[in-house]
């Protein structure tokens, strides 16, 4: 299972969520730029973030669920979120996905609604 909790610390409203499918990650939120300059020297930028963890899940859910993900992320969009992953870690940070895409997977007789969804959460970590 899955949470989604918040506002943090004050948490008020839980989202429940299934597993993810396979394929979630784990990353620095670093980011690295090359530059060249004109006379063909590289320079490179490390914009470093203290360590930091970018992460990214992907969920299949029934259109209801899918229904009430989206109603929780309008309430809470902008505040701290708790999310609680599949192996029981614990994270606090903010949804970074601009603009929330939920595609229609197709259909489902033995999901609530008839329809399944696909949405993915991008979410880092705050410090």
């Amino acid at each position: 299972m899955f949470f989604l909790r918040a506002p943090y610390p004050s948490l008020q409203a839980t989202v429940t969520l299934p597993s993810p499918r396979w394929g979630d990650s784990v990353g620095n939120a670093s980011t690295l730029q090359i530059l060249r300059a004109m006379d063909g020297t590289r320079y490179t930028y490390v914009h470093a973030k203290e360590g930091r963890k970018r992460l990214q899940w992907d969920f299949t859910l029934a259109r209801n669920k899918a229904l009430e993900l989206r109603a929780f992320i309008n309430v809470y969009y902008r505040t701290q979120i708790q999310a609680t992953d599949s192996y029981g870690e614990t994270w606090i940070g903010y949804l970074t996905n601009n603009p929330f895409e939920y595609t229609g997977s197709g259909r489902a007789v033995d999901f609530p609604g008839n329809e399944t969804m696909d949405v993915t959460l991008s979410f880092e970590e705050a410090q």
